[in-house]
């Protein structure tokens, strides 16, 4: 039997269970020994976010930068965001 990309798996390590198997090898990050060499921090003075994904943390600048680039394609709808996971909750 083939897993699919959708199947939920149990992280081994913390039994977390992450929604779709390919996802796993990123969640496996955040229990790597040297997962400090691996974070992506901002370069925003004074700011300590430090991230895994390197997109989070290209998401991260624009609450810095107030660029709200991601809008709703809806008529009429004003809603606008820095945050593309932010916009598909909006449009649900």
């Amino acid at each position: 039997m083939t897993l699919s990309l959708q199947t939920p798996v149990d992280c081994p390590v913390c039994h977390k269970v992450i929604s779709r198997k390919a996802d796993l090898p990123r969640h496996m990050r955040t229990h790597d020994e040297h997962k400090e060499a691996l974070m992506h921090a901002c370069p925003f003075p004074d700011c300590h976010y430090k991230t895994l994904q390197k997109s989070n943390v290209q998401t991260h600048i624009r609450t810095h930068t107030r660029e709200r680039s991601k809008t709703c394609p809806h008529p009429g709808c004003a809603f606008a965001t820095t945050d593309p996971a932010s916009l598909t909750r909006h449009r649900k």
